[in-house]
C-alpha cells in the first residue's frame, strides 16, 4: 500500500459491511445494490432515498438499508423519515 493509494468503503470494511440499499417485498429480499455516494451523508441522499421508497411502495415494495453510517441515521430522523426508509444495523 502507498501512501498516496486511493481507499474505497469495501477496502477498510469489507464487501459485508458496505452501505446497502435492500427492495422487500413482505419479508422477501427483492434486490440489493451499493448505497449511491458513500461520502459523507447530505439531505441529498436522504430526498434519494425518500424518492426511491416512494417509487418502492407504488410497486408493493419497501427499501431497508444496511450497514449505514449513525450520520446518515440522523439524517433520516432530522427529516422524520426514520420510519419510512428503516436502516437496520
Amino acid at each position: 500500500m502507498s501512501l498516496g493509494a486511493t481507499h474505497r468503503p469495501t477496502d477498510v470494511l469489507g464487501p459485508r459491511t458496505r452501505p446497502t440499499v435492500v427492495l422487500t417485498r413482505g419479508d422477501v429480499e427483492v434486490a440489493t445494490w451499493p448505497l449511491p455516494g458513500c461520502g459523507r451523508p447530505d439531505m441529498g441522499i436522504v430526498d434519494q432515498l425518500a424518492r426511491l421508497q416512494l417509487e418502492a411502495q407504488r410497486l408493493g415494495c419497501s427499501i431497508r438499508l444496511r450497514h449505514v453510517t449513525s450520520e446518515l441515521v440522523e439524517l433520516l430522523e432530522l427529516a422524520g423519515l426514520d420510519d419510512v426508509v428503516v436502516a437496520d444495523d
